[in-house]
C-alpha cells in the first residue's frame, strides 16, 4: 500500500500528454473526453492524497511529484482551455507565472533547507479547488465566469505572496543559523 500514492502520481503525470492529444485530436468531442481524461486525473489526485495519509504512505517522493504532476495538469487544461477560447488568456498567464515562481521558490528553498518541504496550506488546497472548479464551468461557457477568474487570480497571487513569505522565513532561518540546530 506504500507505493499505491506514487503509482497514482505517476499515472497522474502520464495522463497529461494523454489529455493533450485527445484535447487536440480530431476525433469527435475532442474537449468533452479530453475533460473525461482530467477528471480522471484529479480523481488519482483525490485517491493517492486519502491512501497516503489513510496509510501512513507519505513519501518525500511524493510530496514532491504529487504537487508537480498537479501543477503540469493544472498549466496543460488552463493552456488549452485558454487556446480554445474557455477562459481567458491573463488567467492562464497569472496561474502559470504564480506555479512557475512558486516551482523556482521551492528549489530555492531546497537548496538552503534540502529536508524541508512545505506542505500545502488552505491558501493553496483552496486556490487548487477554485481552479479545479474554473475548468470545469468553463465547459458551459457561462457569462460569469470572468468574475471567478478575476477572484481566483487575486487568490493565487495571496496564496503565492503568503507561500514566498513562509519559504522567506524558513530560508532566514537557515542563514540566521547554519548549523540547523532549530527544528522545522
Amino acid at each position: 500500500m506504500k507505493r499505491v500514492p506514487n503509482i497514482l502520481t505517476l499515472i497522474r503525470l502520464f495522463l497529461i500528454p494523454f489529455y493533450l492529444a485527445v484535447f487536440y485530436s480530431d476525433i469527435a468531442h475532442p474537449v468533452r473526453w479530453a475533460m473525461i481524461i482530467f477528471l480522471i486525473a484529479s480523481l488519482t489526485d483525490i485517491v493517492d492524497g486519502y491512501i497516503a495519509r489513510k496509510f501512513d504512505a507519505i513519501s518525500k517522493f511524493g510530496q514532491v511529484a504529487d504537487p508537480f504532476a498537479d501543477k503540469v495538469m493544472q498549466i496543460s487544461v488552463l493552456f488549452s482551455l485558454a487556446d480554445i477560447n474557455y477562459i481567458e488568456k491573463w488567467f492562464f498567464w497569472i496561474i502559470l507565472v504564480k506555479e512557475a515562481f512558486q516551482i523556482m521558490l521551492s528549489i530555492a528553498m531546497l537548496s538552503v533547507k534540502p529536508k524541508v518541504i512545505m506542505p500545502a496550506n488552505i491558501f493553496g488546497k483552496v486556490t487548487t479547488v477554485l481552479i479545479f472548479a474554473t475548468i470545469i464551468l468553463s465547459l458551459f461557457r457561462l457569462p460569469w465566469l470572468i468574475y471567478l477568474q478575476m477572484f481566483v487570480s487575486a487568490l493565487a497571487i495571496i496564496t503565492f505572496l503568503q507561500y514566498a513569505y513562509r519559504a522567506s522565513r524558513i530560508m532566514k532561518d537557515r542563514r540566521d543559523n547554519p548549523q540547523g540546530n532549530n527544528p522545522d
